[in-house]
């Protein structure tokens, strides 16, 4: 007689289905690994970047503390720059005067010497008083007074008071406005474009 075996037919069909279960285990496990590693990997990085970030605020926290409590430091380092400025301005003007009582003193020669000065306070105003010995030592003040050398020196040169002393002497009074630090005069600036 013939023995009929259904079950093996049957059990080669399962042991491909089986194979079959087995590689997509497989695959899928690799999937599920691969997933799960990114996810451990983002996981990761979501750590270590709300670390650095609280790292970060807290010293950004320190640092807006550290400054607020410099504030009055650096307030008073701009109330002195801003002294150091205003001194350095008053010198400069200090330094005008001086360069023109200089420019006046040495202009002239000896026959002619400055017999009395006022500065103008913080303006850039000077007032002399020049005194010659004679009457050629006047006209030699008056001419150089309007020379155009000492008219490019200065913004505006004033004759003004014109007296003879007694003993023969003459008196000029002029008014001097000095040129500001790196101003150039007008007429020369004009002339030159």
């Amino acid at each position: 007689m013939l023995e009929i075996n259904f079950l093996s037919q049957r059990r080669l069909t399962l042991t491909k289905v089986e194979e079959k279960d087995v590689v997509y285990q497989k695959y899928s496990s690799w999937v599920f690994g691969g997933v799960l590693l990114l996810f451990s990997i983002a996981a990761g990085f979501n750590i270590f970047f709300t670390q650095q970030l609280k790292k970060i605020n807290t010293s950004e926290e320190l640092f807006t503390k550290q400054i607020a409590g410099e504030e009055s430091t650096e307030l008073t380092y701009l109330v002195f720059a801003h002294k150091l400025k205003t001194v350095k301005k008053l010198y400069q003007n200090r330094s005008n005067k001086q360069q023109a009582i200089d420019y006046f003193s040495n202009l002239f020669g000896n026959q002619v010497f400055l017999s009395g000065m006022n500065y103008g306070g913080d303006t850039n105003e000077l007032s002399l008083r020049l005194t010659s010995e004679n009457v050629f030592a006047l006209e030699k003040i008056l001419n150089t007074l309007d020379s155009e050398n000492v008219k490019n020196s200065f913004s505006s040169v004033t004759k003004s008071g014109l007296r003879r002393d007694n003993n023969g002497s003459y008196n000029l009074d002029i008014a001097i406005e000095l040129l500001k630090q790196g101003e150039i005069k007008e007429e020369e600036s004009d002339g030159n474009t």
